[in-house]
């Protein structure tokens, strides 16, 4: 476990630093946003693209694990919006929001560098195919039911809504990971080699992905705090790193999938909370500050929890 507590601690002051750059205002908002770009539309899609376009096609379709994982995330996110929707306030809308919570982790900015560095980069091809099916299914459906839960909500004034679920759709699919990821597919369906020059450029740009996605998750922690009512991010944290990741190895081993990928999609599962859910959270009016409080606490909780988790898995 040490080994793997050496190996995590340099991903994880990346994030201290991010934090502490924009706390001092030693990089603004112009900067960010451009560094967030250059992750986002260049370097995130060049690792996705150069692992799916070498890899066997016949791989990366894998239905058993496909299933699995999307009867893992409809499973834990109906469940625990349920039983949170008992235990808090009873509106629908906090019941989906603390089941989203409990489900959606940053698979892009944080799985796939930590796992990388720590597990190996093969674990890029299992947690790309993870990364669609919450692009594609995942935000859609639960912006489906957050706009649901709200129609009769004289509070929300869904004209000035963003977040509809077609709109939650389009997004997704003009995402830039979503596109390499297309991409990807496709070149590795129709057997094209790519040649050698290529994918080590693409090996090159990729290779900045892991540190500036770490750093830009810092600079999204900082203005982020405990509110007073932190049971909410309290039970959205405790599902999303101890009851999703059980979930997701108990029902892969169920549906007998390759112990390899069981081990990448545990481990991503037990990643922390993705910034986007305080964005939802915002958008609906629907335990904003509990949403924020919980990508604060996760990504805090998971510098002990991963490497434990690493270790014993491994």
């Amino acid at each position: 476990m040490l080994e793997t507590f050496i190996k995590i601690i340099p991903l994880f002051g990346l994030v201290g630093l991010g934090y502490f750059c924009k706390k001092y205002a030693i990089v603004g908002a112009t900067s960010l946003k451009y560094l967030t770009r250059f992750v986002m539309y260049l370097s995130l899609p060049a690792v996705l693209l150069g692992k799916l376009a070498t890899t066997n096609f016949e791989t990366l379709i894998d239905v058993p694990f496909l299933s699995a994982y999307l009867a893992s995330l409809l499973s834990v996110m109906l469940l625990s919006g349920a039983v949170g929707y008992f235990l808090f306030e009873k509106q629908a809308n906090h019941g989906v929001m603390l089941g989203l919570g409990g489900v959606y982790g940053n698979i892009g900015f944080l799985a796939i560098p930590v796992l990388a560095a720590t597990v190996g980069e093969w674990t890029s091809v299992p947690l790309a195919l993870m990364l669609t099916l919450d692009l594609l299914i995942l935000l859609p459906f639960s912006s489906f039911l957050l706009q649901l839960s709200n129609t009769n909500n004289n509070d929300i004034d869904q004209q000035d809504n963003n977040f509809t679920p077609f709109k939650a759709l389009q997004r997704s699919l003009l995402n830039p990971l979503i596109i390499s990821i297309i991409v990807g597919l496709i070149i590795s369906a129709w057997n094209i080699t790519l040649p050698a020059s290529l994918i080590g450029g693409l090996e090159l740009l990729g290779s900045a992905a892991g540190p500036c996605a770490m750093f830009i998750v810092g600079t999204a922690l900082f203005g982020r705090s405990v509110t007073q009512d932190s049971f909410p991010a309290i039970y959205i944290s405790t599902i999303k790193l101890a009851i999703m990741p059980f979930v997701v190895f108990l029902i892969m081993t169920l549906f007998q999938v390759d112990p390899k990928w069981v081990l990448a999609a545990t481990l991503g599962s037990a990643m922390p909370c993705a910034a986007v859910l305080g964005v939802m959270a915002e958008e609906y009016k629907t335990l904003s500050h509990q949403a924020s409080t919980a990508v604060l606490l996760t990504t805090v909780v998971s510098v002990v929890t991963l490497p434990l988790l690493i270790h014993v898995l491994n």
